[in-house]
């Protein structure tokens, strides 16, 4: 597998409150994590995000928070976006909200698929 070591970027105490504050506000709930992708299709990227709160029942459990229509999804890889803007943005990027942390997605690929087995 794959040793890559991904990016990380910490915001500063205020950023992270704010970030935290405008995610309540667009979601309508505390969220844990936010997870963004650009895929592209029909010649145009689009931002796409995965926002997670805890499960009442089981903190340990995450759960997705519905995000209704692509106009949310576009304006949290926007906020996130204008918060990072040192971020490499044509890779996926995991947003920690309680430690206001945002980590670079990398996608180990097996062995077997990389050929080293062949």
């Amino acid at each position: 597998m794959s040793t890559a070591t991904p990016t990380r970027h910490v915001a500063e105490a205020r950023t992270r409150d704010a970030l935290r504050a405008n995610l309540l506000r667009i979601t309508g709930r505390t969220l844990v994590e936010v997870r963004i992708t650009r895929p592209r299709w029909n010649d145009n990227l689009h931002w796409v995000a995965m926002a997670l709160t805890v499960s009442r029942r089981s903190p340990a459990v995450r759960r997705e928070v519905p995000l209704a229509g692509g106009g949310l999804h576009r304006e949290i890889g926007l906020l996130l976006r204008d918060a990072f803007p040192h971020a490499d943005w044509s890779v996926a990027q995991d947003y920690d909200v309680v430690d206001g942390i945002l980590t670079e997605r990398v996608t180990r690929v097996p062995a077997c698929l990389r050929g080293d087995d062949l």
